[in-house]
């Protein structure tokens, strides 16, 4: 059964720019990230519930936000790194051994998760019903990172490789 995380046009700009950065530019997003993915994964936790949303949404919620910072984590280091980066996760694997990634990553791998996190839930145990519950709360987070998409997906947070970085990468 095929299923699919329908990106918002604004983040799939962030996704083209992030890309262009990376790829054309040889640019890299600055890590540890100022904002990374497990503080914005408690922001929108935070958010849901200071909008009284602490229903049956209060639960799932916190399921949602425990599974996408696990699927991110397994997912990062084989899935979401452009060829160019691994050098600098390689390099953030020997500087945090013990650290989760979801802790040092930003913003523009999170968003990344999305366009391969349907491949792999389509995979998983879920049946139809909890794969619409799991796509209707991914939908309300990705619309979190829309309203939030000035903060959290900023060029300046990208810096230019150096020559030796460059070297390593090829």
């Amino acid at each position: 059964m095929g299923f699919e995380v329908k990106l918002p046009p604004q983040l799939k700009a962030c996704l083209v720019e992030d890309w262009d950065l990376v790829n054309k530019q040889k640019q890299l997003f600055q890590l540890p990230a100022e904002t990374n993915v497990d503080c914005i994964l408690a922001s929108y936790v935070t958010f849901l519930k200071s909008q009284g949303k602490c229903d049956n949404t209060e639960y799932s919620v916190d399921e949602l936000v425990y599974g996408i910072r696990e699927y991110f984590n397994n997912m990062l280091g084989t899935q979401l790194l452009y060829q160019f980066e691994k050098p600098q996760y390689a390099e953030m694997l020997l500087a945090y051994p013990d650290t989760p990634m979801s802790q040092i990553y930003g913003a523009p791998h999170l968003l990344r998760l999305f366009v391969n996190i349907g491949t792999a839930l389509s995979h998983s145990s879920l049946n139809r019903h909890s794969l619409m519950s799991v796509s209707s709360y991914m939908h309300g987070f990705l619309n979190y990172l829309v309203e939030n998409s000035t903060s959290l997906f900023d060029a300046s947070n990208y810096k230019v490789a150096s020559a030796a970085y460059c070297f390593k990468a090829l």
